[in-house]
């Protein structure tokens, strides 16, 4: 995911936009199991990933990136147009969608405050932006977000990725395919490139399947929203402030 936002960074100033700053915030270390389905060597074992791909990117490129070996949690406010959550427990995502939310209360400058949740299981995985407008003192959805649309990810007991660390690159793989990461995160950039270089949607999320090779676009279309989640015929739009 980083190495595709550098590229959209670079894209943007290419074109005579703003480059991006990014900050990546994760509390994980990389563990043998990581080499091999991610872009770590083995002389990064130990370290905390933020802080690896922080560096590696800002060296590579010339950025100034921040990193922050910490988890995101109820009691944050993030202050940033685009919250990327690339996370597999309930826990998180509702952490960061109420951070995100807090930090968009507060921020006096923004309007608009993106969410865009990146996951998968073992051969599947969804990729869902939501949106969130503020607008004479009150937050509106634009765009509903994967809890919106899948209230069942907000329950703990759904949650059969959370087990615990694996050992070794043969234990991850039982639980996550090899290639399912990258098949999510591809359209995952693409969906952020159209947001940031066209300002519009047509699209603004798919669902993944390495088992069929399928992908299955989310249409930017409330009858489809409510047909996912009939509650959100009631509570679509309406004020969550």
């Amino acid at each position: 995911m980083a190495a595709g936002l550098a590229q959209i960074s670079v894209a943007l100033k290419a074109r005579g936009g703003h480059t991006l700053h990014v900050e990546i915030a994760d509390d994980d270390r990389v563990s043998a199991a990581n080499i091999g389905r991610q872009l770590f060597s083995p002389g990064d074992v130990g370290r905390p990933k933020a802080d690896v791909i922080v560096e590696r990117t800002n060296r590579f490129y010339g950025f100034s990136w921040e990193s922050h070996v910490a988890r995101i949690t109820e009691a944050t406010k993030l202050y940033a147009d685009v919250v990327i959550a690339a996370v597999d427990s309930a826990k998180s995502r509702v952490g960061i969608e109420k951070a995100t939310l807090d930090g968009l209360k507060e921020n006096y400058r923004a309007r608009t405050a993106y969410v865009l949740d990146v996951g998968n299981q073992t051969r599947f995985g969804q990729v869902v932006l939501g949106a969130f407008r503020k607008a004479s003192g009150s937050i509106t959805v634009d765009l509903p977000t994967v809890t919106m649309l899948y209230p069942e990810l907000t329950d703990e007991d759904f949650n059969e990725q959370d087990q615990g660390p694996s050992c070794s690159l043969a234990e991850a793989l039982q639980k996550q395919d090899l290639f399912i990461n990258r098949d999510v995160t591809t359209p995952a950039l693409h969906i952020l490139w159209e947001l940031l270089s066209k300002r519009r949607l047509s699209y603004h999320g798919v669902f993944t399947s390495l088992e069929s090779l399928r992908r299955t676009p989310l249409p930017v279309d409330e009858d489809v929203w409510i047909r996912m989640n009939p509650k959100l015929k009631e509570t679509f739009l309406r004020d969550t402030a």
